[in-house]
């Protein structure tokens, strides 16, 4: 994947959220309560299917810079998962369609307003930072991977 010109930003619900809809199973209930639909989203990490993160609703509509590689930027804070593209491709969506499709079975995660990254289909680490030096401006690093690489979530970074 080469670097990529999208105008991004953290959704406004404070959520960035990078989906690989190939494999993503977001359905949880018709009536479904907070604490599930996190650990749906844990649960879709571990899997390889999803990335969430939450900077949180202060940082809502903040920017959000896609690269390649990992610039030099010093980091305030910063989450990594692992994704396996397949040939639906890697998506940025929100938090709104995310909780749309977990409550309703037949839901895409994906919406109108998704952008798709040119990501072919393999193993990707998906690393969000915070930049320290620029405020509001966040880094989304999607790079290709090795397949044995594992990293477990226990949660949704940073949704305190």
């Amino acid at each position: 994947m080469s670097n990529i010109d999208l105008s991004l930003q953290v959704d406004e619900d404070g959520f960035v959220c990078v989906v690989a809809p190939d494999t993503y199973r977001g359905f949880v209930d018709e009536d479904w309560a907070l604490d599930d639909l996190l650990a749906r989203f844990v649960e879709q990490m571990n899997r390889g299917s999803l990335f969430v993160a939450y900077p949180g609703p202060d940082n809502a509509n903040s920017n959000l810079i896609v690269e390649s590689e990992s610039s030099p930027v010093q980091a305030l804070r910063e989450a990594s998962g692992i994704v396996q593209v397949g040939a639906e491709g890697l998506w940025v969506t929100d938090y709104t369609q995310l909780s749309m499709a977990a409550q309703f079975a037949d839901e895409s995660p994906l919406a109108g307003y998704s952008q798709r990254f040119p990501a072919e289909p393999g193993m990707y680490r998906v690393t969000l930072r915070e930049d320290a030096e620029n405020d509001s401006t966040f880094l989304l690093t999607i790079s290709l991977t090795s397949s044995d690489t594992v990293l477990e979530h226990l949660s949704v970074p940073w949704f305190d």
